[in-house]
């Protein structure tokens, strides 16, 4: 079977470029998408822009584990995980990423613990597998956000 000939990918400066030449036109699909994650990320979190930060982290050191994709199929299914691996994060550390005060992410942390979207595991924060189910709306609001975002710079570079 034939090779599908690709042309090279663009070194990243050039696409940055592209995409500020062309933002006037492509704005609104870029920006659509993104508004309705943060809303929906706004309703889900009550408002609570840093408890959506904090999950926003912890979710990043469980996505960038080995055993994610494995563990994801088993927490969508409500199986007996109660956490999904993680390579780990704690308070310090959310505190430093997300620039604000380490007391605050205490606090939030606390409560992100009594609702079972976090699971702690001595000073280590886990995303739980109760939270991978119940933001599967946000999740696929990300998806398409990836997809617009994606099909907005493919048709810059068609374009180009």
């Amino acid at each position: 079977m034939p090779q599908e000939i690709t042309e090279p990918r663009k070194p990243r400066a050039s696409l940055l470029n592209l995409v500020a030449s062309d933002y006037p036109v492509i704005a609104g699909g870029l920006l659509g998408p993104l508004m309705e994650f943060l809303s929906l990320a706004r309703t889900t979190f009550s408002g609570d822009t840093d408890k959506f930060l904090i999950m926003l982290a912890v979710a990043i050191r469980t996505v960038e584990h080995e055993d994610f994709a494995a563990s994801s199929r088993q927490a969508e299914t409500g199986g007996s995980l109660e956490a999904l691996p993680s390579l780990g994060t704690n308070i310090r550390s959310i505190a430093e990423s997300i620039g604000a005060p380490r007391e605050t992410i205490r606090r939030k942390v606390a409560h992100l613990v009594r609702e079972g979207w976090i699971v702690r595991r001595g000073n280590d924060l886990n995303y739980s597998a109760l939270a991978y189910r119940e933001f599967t709306p946000l999740r696929l609001a990300a998806e398409r956000l990836a997809v617009r975002n994606y099909e907005v710079v493919d048709e810059v570079l068609r374009r180009s």
